[in-house]
């Protein structure tokens, strides 16, 4: 499942092609703003809170630059969650890297 080999996925279902091709490209888009060398650490919980839908909590570990960086969310689509963590750790990134220059 995972085509990336800086990317450590921890907990993670088997997603369909649909959603396969969805995180493969939102991780992709990640790595290209924050870089290749940078290593990623995501969690998935899920929980099931009575009746059929689960909802999906996301933590994110990022090590880049020699600096760690830290997100996390929670929804019910995981899809959303997983983008909503790679978005908040490439905002984090690119906000250390503004006040370095």
């Amino acid at each position: 499942m995972n085509n990336f080999p800086n990317v450590e996925l921890v907990k993670f279902p088997e997603f369909d092609e649909v959603d396969q091709k969805l995180f493969e490209s939102a991780l992709s888009h990640f790595l290209k703003k924050v870089g290749y060398d940078a290593k990623l650490h995501l969690t998935l919980k899920q929980y099931k809170r009575g009746g059929l839908r689960t909802q999906h909590e996301a933590h994110g570990t990022l090590l880049v630059m020699g600096k760690k960086f830290f997100a996390s969310n929670e929804s019910w689509v995981l899809i959303d969650t997983l983008q909503s963590v790679l978005d908040k750790l490439a905002k984090e990134v690119k906000k250390a890297s503004s006040k370095e220059d």
